[in-house]
């Protein structure tokens, strides 16, 4: 595709292309500056945190309509791509920074601002949470199961019928026997091909941009795609650490000479005003800020922490339910709901938190959900129970960018 075939596209879809230093093109979706407030009323009537970077307003945020996809060393937005994974946090930053000046990763404050657009607006994106479907739409194929007449299941994203009774086998899978299964539509996406084998017969990612419409954000060919399941992206600008939330101020994550390193000193803790729903941010360690507090087998915000996980356990809900000790936290402070941290009252953003909050380790939160989530994805998914070195083909990214 010539460039002027990439703009008209882009113009078309309103999307803005950006070009990395080798000339490959990227996809943006922008977001034009908006207050807290006209997402939800309930929050405050000033500018959303992902239009300030370093103290100063932005016009607009770029996030790629794309999964990260690598090319020539870099991780570009562009469709059909095979996410780029099995990378840590830090190095997953570097191959979006590697495609030039501006380009960097998504951040919290953006996904905050993604589930409040789709909060707004009733959008309740699908994905690939099942092995190359969404689990609403069909069940996956899979080996040594008893399938009867008129089973449905799906491969490869291809909707199939069982035409005879059988066991299901390698040999007889549905795309190799047309005698046992009848194909019908394409529901779901194309799996990564080297990630489809014997024993993992659907595969694990899907290409990016390979699904239904019902997996872009707003249902729409002109939407951002596969922010539910496929894999969980890096949320920049926010961490766990000792069990203490902390992020960077406003969008500053966003700048792609922002300092994330875990020994950075651009982190910050968040102390809630005792009397409203304010916050300052302060340095971490500081008593009474935010935590993930143990309850039972829940998260529970709260500024002390009596119970901690230990081992590998974690701690989880869904991100509509979460609570807060509300003797600790009157209050909610409203920045973590525009980071998309904490739900509004009412919220029913489909996805599940797991959190840890072990003595002195950090944790890094992934937002989405990942190829295997079923229910358990969405936008208000967060995993945060891992470290930021964890590098699986659970974990991807997607790139934004910063203009000048």
């Amino acid at each position: 595709m010539n460039k002027k075939m990439i703009e008209a596209m882009a113009a078309e879809r309103g999307w803005v292309v950006k070009y990395a230093t080798d000339g490959t093109p990227s996809f943006f979706y922008p977001i034009y500056k908006c207050t807290s407030k006209s997402l939800d009323a309930s929050l405050p009537d000033t500018t959303h945190p992902a239009f300030i970077v370093n103290g100063t307003e932005i016009p607009r945020v770029l996030v790629g309509v794309y999964k990260g996809s690598e090319l020539n060393n870099a991780v570009h937005s562009v469709p059909m791509g095979e996410p780029r994974v099995n990378l840590g946090h830090d190095e997953l930053l570097a191959k979006c920074k590697a495609a030039g000046p501006g380009f960097t990763g998504k951040t919290v404050a953006i996904s905050g601002l993604l589930l409040l657009m789709a909060r707004k607006n009733g959008w309740v994106p699908k994905g690939n949470n099942s092995y190359s479907v969404d689990y609403r739409d069909g069940s996956r194929w899979e080996l040594a199961k008893a399938y009867t007449i008129g089973t449905k299941r799906v491969h490869l994203g291809w909707e199939y019928e069982c035409l005879t009774g059988h066991t299901s086998a390698i040999e007889n899978k549905p795309d190799a026997r047309p005698d046992l299964w009848a194909r019908g539509k394409f529901i779901g996406g194309t799996p990564v091909a080297s990630q489809v084998s014997a024993s993992i017969p659907n595969g694990y990612n899907t290409l990016t941009g390979s699904g239904p419409l019902s997996w872009s954000l707003d249902g729409t060919v002109n939407g951002i795609v596969d922010l539910n399941g496929n894999t969980g992206e890096q949320d920049y600008g926010y961490r766990v650490y000792d069990g203490e939330l902390q992020i960077l101020p406003n969008n500053n994550a966003l700048d792609p000479d922002a300092n994330l390193l875990s020994a950075s000193t651009s982190w910050k803790a968040i102390l809630p005003n005792p009397g409203d729903a304010g916050y300052t941010l302060v340095a971490p360690g500081t008593a009474g800020t935010l935590k993930w507090n143990k309850n039972g087998t829940y998260p529970e915000l709260d500024t002390t922490i009596s119970v901690r996980t230990t081992g590998e356990e974690s701690m989880s809900r869904a991100f509509k339910d979460l609570t807060a000790n509300a003797v600790n936290v009157p209050y909610i402070p409203t920045i973590l709901q525009e980071l998309g941290i904490f739900p509004i009252p009412g919220d029913t953003t489909q996805g599940t938190v797991t959190y840890r909050n072990h003595v002195t380790t950090e944790y890094i939160p992934r937002r989405g959900g990942i190829f295997s989530s079923s229910s358990n994805a969405g936008l208000g998914c967060v995993h945060a129970n891992y470290s930021r070195s964890l590098a699986l083909t659970i974990y991807g990214v997607r790139s934004a960018f910063l203009e000048s």
